[in-house]
């Protein structure tokens, strides 16, 4: 018989994403309609360290290459960066984010301190927000 916190805690999950309505407020921005999660993955990683390679940017979320590629490929078409040949490596490529993708990242974030906030203000005090933080951490950190 498996584990009953196993459903528990995949209930939990999707009511939590629905009661945040993240759904909605990534649907009520025009600049994040119709990206992926994964190109907001990348489009993130490639904004906070610029000099990644490809190569680099598939190890660190873990993804395919074909997966990367696509990625890269709908992100480039919507203007959001451009390839361009690395100065570390000159036989790889680096995506680099124009000012739109900069905008566009600008206002995931925005959205992501959103959630953030109503997540930490659903807590009663510090110490609930302080226990929750390091129970993500450790999640995190396992999952890495």
């Amino acid at each position: 018989m498996s584990d009953p916190r196993i459903k528990a805690v995949n209930d939990l999950l999707h009511l939590v994403q629905f009661g945040l309505r993240i759904d909605r407020l990534y649907d009520s921005s025009e600049r994040l309609k119709r990206i992926t999660p994964v190109e907001l993955h990348v489009l993130k990683l490639v904004c906070e360290r610029p000099d990644l390679i490809l190569k680099e940017i598939r190890e660190e979320l873990g993804i395919p290459q074909s997966t990367l590629t696509s990625a890269i490929d709908r992100l480039e078409k919507r203007g959001l960066v451009r390839r361009m040949i690395s100065d570390r490596d000159r036989r790889s490529f680096v995506p680099e984010v124009t000012d739109a993708g900069r905008c566009v990242q600008e206002e995931h974030d925005r959205i992501d301190e959103q959630i953030a906030a109503r997540l930490l203000d659903l807590l009663d005090d510090e110490e609930e927000r302080d226990a929750f933080l390091r129970m993500l951490t450790k999640i995190s950190k396992k999952l890495a």
